[in-house]
């Protein structure tokens, strides 16, 4: 905007075509491409759902407790079908979920309005009622979490129209978050509800700022605890008594996450910290509260950059991180106190996760422990992109977008655990991107040459054993028919 456009004063008219008449039509043009964005993402997410439960267990055990708070009036999962996950802890006899019971107590509810309006249950419609539930409880945050950062970007002061487009394409469908929107998990609700409470946060909300980050605790404990902080510091210095409405919803969060435990275990504690609880996805001694730690010097590393890796993975958000350092050292978006309080934050998360998140999170896609942090690296990726690296963000874009589209294929392989002596099988496979890809490729272009090569140098140069892992990964997903395929060689039994 040149000086004499800043300069000019504001005419005055009985026509619409003052300044307020412009400003309101910019909100309009913005809140209908933030329409755009959500229905897109939705439509897109809608393609993809998941209709079937993982052999990993993570969704089986959110599953495991909506259908026995639904369907038998009961906490602990004895009786579900899902009851075999392994992501499970055994108190006073009985089994129950080891996840934070708060979201599958609302998916329970959510499970009931469906049960209610179509007469489906796991029992009658068992793909049609985990399609609904994920696309409800996984889909649609992310489909609002995209809408709400297209509008959050507009606190840029200089944005241009195609690198707020781009960055939001970058969120939708560009890294982990878009292949963990498609299964049931706590990752992608938590990564909307913490940028939700960020955006509430400068934008001087204190109550809803509370309440987002309230509801972020609920889902993902230490992510969510993480950044409170960093949020009361924004909302009190935006405004006092914001910071005073934001600390009572918080204590009224604990009241939540304490109750929830309480209905849930007979405990204010957490599941997996109940004492005398047996937590089943703990077969070793090297945990804390639960959590398999690493056991090697090198896993930071390799859980941040290797096959895993949290930024192999998901590539673009390397300009996110270079974007949260330039903010935090210069005047660029936000005040800079507050983005240096952010980065602070980042990093605290990041090196915490990495420390004591072994075993590169289970048979996963990525490190997905650090998904809830996305949306706020992601927020920063404009104040990386500048003239110099405008067009190694046009090619790492379409990277990511790539492997995060591989990752929807299955985003619970069997794949690389650090107790390789725990499932040999599985342990193979130690990129998950390449892993995901070899099986596509078989399961669509089966004997071809690209799905041989592809197999040979991401799974394992043996045949037979890649066989074996087919076996693993198709039955791991539901795809029982062509899993089939493979049984004589991996040896199976009906």
């Amino acid at each position: 905007m040149n000086s004499a456009a800043t300069n000019a004063k504001p005419k005055t008219s009985t026509l619409y075509t003052g300044d307020g008449h412009l400003e309101a039509r910019q909100k309009r043009r913005e809140s209908l491409t933030a329409l755009l964005f959500f229905s897109a993402t939705l439509v897109f997410i809608s393609i993809f759902t998941q209709q079937n439960v993982f052999l990993a267990g993570n969704d089986a055990s959110r599953f495991a407790h909506m259908e026995s708070l639904a369907d038998y009036g009961v906490s602990y999962i004895d009786q579900s079908r899902y009851s075999w996950t392994v992501d499970k802890v055994t108190i006073n006899g009985h089994d129950y979920s080891n996840k934070p019971p708060v979201p599958a107590i609302i998916g329970a509810g959510v499970y009931l309005l469906i049960r209610e309006a179509t007469g489906w249950t796991f029992a009658t419609h068992e793909t049609s009622c985990i399609y609904l539930l994920t696309l409800i409880l996984a889909g649609i945050p992310t489909a609002l979490l995209v809408a709400m950062f297209y509008l959050a970007l507009g606190v840029y002061p200089s944005i241009s129209p195609v690198v707020r487009h781009l960055t939001t394409v970058a969120l939708a469908v560009g890294t982990i978050l878009t292949s963990y929107s498609v299964t049931l998990n706590n990752h992608t609700n938590t990564a909307a509800l913490i940028f939700a409470a960020l955006y509430a946060a400068w934008n001087g909300r204190g109550i809803l700022a509370g309440l987002a980050l309230t509801l972020a605790i609920c889902f993902e404990p230490s992510l969510g605890i993480g950044f409170v902080p960093v949020i009361l510091w924004i909302v009190f210095d935006k405004k006092k008594t914001g910071g005073f409405a934001c600390l009572v919803s918080l204590c009224l969060g604990a009241l939540l996450f304490l109750g929830a435990n309480q209905f849930t275990v007979g405990s204010i504690l957490l599941p997996k910290m109940v004492p005398g609880a047996i937590d089943h996805s703990s077969y070793f001694s090297n945990t804390m509260a639960g959590v398999l730690l690493p056991r090697t010097w090198y896993y930071p590393f390799a859980v941040l950059f290797g096959g895993h890796g949290f930024f192999s993975v998901s590539p673009v958000l390397i300009f996110g991180i270079a974007g949260v350092y330039r903010a935090s050292t210069r005047q660029i978006v936000l005040k800079r106190s507050w983005c240096l309080f952010i980065a602070i934050t980042l990093c605290v998360q990041i090196l915490f996760h990495i420390a004591v998140g072994g075993s590169y999170s289970g048979w996963a896609y990525g490190f997905r422990y650090l998904i809830p942090l996305i949306p706020v690296i992601s927020f920063f990726i404009p104040a990386a992109i500048n003239a110099l690296s405008s067009r190694f963000y046009a090619i790492i874009l379409p990277v990511s977008i790539l492997f995060a589209v591989i990752g929807i294929y299955n985003p619970w392989p069997p794949c690389y655990e650090q107790e390789a002596h725990k499932d040999p099988i599985a342990s193979m496979v130690t990129n998950p991107v390449g892993g995901n890809a070899a099986a596509f490729l078989e399961r669509h272009w089966p004997n071809s040459a690209l799905s041989d090569l592809t197999g040979y140098l991401f799974i394992n140069h043996d045949p037979a054993l890649r066989d074996m892992y087919y076996y693993y990964f198709f039955i791991s997903k539901g795809d029982i028919a062509f899993a089939m395929k493979y049984r004589e060689t991996a040896g199976k039994p009906e």
